[in-house]
């Protein structure tokens, strides 16, 4: 969930584990024309598909700092010139 850290501070969401398991975010919503409460939204999650995002996330994290590593070194190489 994009931006949960600081929703969480500020009290505009939060989680719940239902009777059945299932784990749920619950976000509050306001209208954006009169900032009138809302129902809130609800979304499921499985600590799988969050634990498979997080992998994905790391994945994505080593190769931005391969990719900077490799342009610092050409920066370098050139710069020796």
């Amino acid at each position: 969930m994009h931006n949960y850290k600081a929703l969480k501070s500020a009290g505009k969401v939060s989680v719940r584990k239902q009777d059945n398991g299932e784990l749920q975010v619950v976000k509050k919503v306001y209208s954006s024309d009169t900032g009138e409460a809302q129902d809130d939204s609800v979304k499921s999650y499985s600590l799988k598909m969050l634990g498979e995002s997080i992998d994905n996330c790391k994945a994505q994290v080593t190769k931005i700092q391969f990719d900077q590593a490799d342009l610092e070194q050409l920066e370098t190489d050139l710069k020796a010139l």
